[in-house]
Formats: structure tokens, C-alpha cells, sequence
């Protein structure tokens, strides 16, 4: 993570690293070091969704943040959301349905903004699938990757102090979670090269007066 994140004083900022066993609602248990996350519960209607936060929100000096999940099963119906969300947001709910939280969702590929009604986005995932979440902290924007392959950008204009989530809704869903412990499957370093590439162009064509 050091080396993803070398701008990050942890004792300041600390960086996400495993879902925290406070922030969730009661259908989520937890496993493995806190990063795998089940469903327990009965899952009849959306009243039954349940989501999790990671135990830190993402620094804002990390520039471009990244985790991912491994879907290791997707349970009944596969209703099951990844994304971020402010520390206020209501945990029996899957991410994106409320305000300052948003998800990209497995069972319709939708992307939800703050919103119960999402936005067709990408496509739907499943179990064996891993799903990427990625925040560019420089413009606020949001984009996802499945199973090592970008998606595109999901959201603009997100405000600071936002944490990684997942939500479950139906038995038997069971994901793992990737805070940078293991290597991952997108080439977030790359992405990240560019990223700044494309900054430091933008600063060379800004026009000084002379």
C-alpha cells in the first residue's frame, strides 16, 4: 500500500483495510480478517438488504484510490452492490440507493447515484467475477472494472470523506475483499501513470501571463 499510496501519512489518514465490524447492518457477517463479507439473512424483499463499511474513509491525498471484490458466490439472486458512501448512510440499504452513496450493481449491471432508480452502465457479474471500484480524488470521478478490464467512468463529481461498501441482499452471497493486500487484477499503477501523465499536460498547456 506504500507503494500505491506514497502520499498517505497513516497515522494522519489511515487507509481503508478491511470492512469494519460496527458499520454494518446485522445481515452481514464477517470472516477472514474482516474482508470477507456473507449474507446471513432472509432476504425476501429489498427491506432485507444489508450493506458494510470499510473501517476508514479513502484520504483525499491518495489521488487515485482502488480496491476490488472477488464475488466467490452470488447466493440466490445475486443482488449485491459495490461502490462508496458517506459515513451518514443508512446500512439496510444496498449502495447507491441513497443520498452520497453509490454502487454498481451485479443482477442489472445498473449504476444507482444516489438514486433507487439506476442508470444501465456495465455489465451484470456473477459469481468468480472481480469487481474494481476506483476514485480519481483530483476530479471526483468514479469508474469500475470487471474482471481486469475498465468500464468507464461512473459518477462525477463525488464529495470527500467517502468509504468503500458492498451490499448483499439474498442468502448464500459471499464476496472477498482486495484493499491492495494482494496484487490486483486491473493495472491500477497504470492507470495511475496516466493519470498523471494527462495532469501534467494539462498544467504545461495552461496559458501564464507573461
Amino acid at each position: 500500500l506504500k507503494i500505491l499510496y506514497p502520499a498517505v501519512d497513516e497515522e494522519d489518514t489511515p487507509l481503508p483495510r478491511a470492512w469494519s465490524t460496527k458499520d454494518k447492518f446485522n445481515y452481514i457477517g464477517l470472516s477472514q480478517n474482516n474482508l470477507r463479507v456473507h449474507y446471513k439473512g432472509h432476504g425476501k424483499t429489498h427491506k432485507d438488504a444489508s450493506s458494510v463499511r470499510a473501517t476508514h474513509p479513502i484520504p483525499s491525498s491518495c489521488g487515485l484510490y482502488y480496491f476490488e471484490v472477488k464475488i466467490v458466490s452470488k447466493g440466490r439472486d445475486g443482488y449485491m452492490g459495490v461502490g462508496l458512501c458517506a459515513q451518514d448512510v443508512n446500512m439496510n440499504r444496498l449502495p447507491g440507493w441513497d443520498k452520497h452513496s453509490y454502487g454498481y450493481h451485479g443482477d442489472d449491471g445498473h449504476s444507482f447515484c444516489s438514486s433507487g432508480t439506476g442508470q444501465a452502465y456495465g455489465p451484470t457479474f456473477t459469481t468468480g467475477d472481480v469487481i474494481g471500484c476506483g476514485l480519481n480524488l483530483i476530479d471526483g470521478s468514479c469508474f469500475y472494472t470487471k474482471n481486469g478490464h475498465h468500464l468507464g467512468v461512473a459518477f462525477q463529481d463525488l464529495p470527500p470523506n467517502l468509504y468503500p461498501t458492498v451490499g448483499l441482499q439474498t442468502p448464500g452471497e459471499v464476496i472477498d475483499a482486495n484493499f491492495g493486500q494482494e496484487p490486483f487484477l486491473f493495472d491500477v499503477e497504470g492507470e495511475m501513470r496516466e493519470l498523471r501523465r494527462r495532469t501534467r499536460n494539462l498544467i504545461s498547456n495552461l496559458s501564464w501571463p507573461k
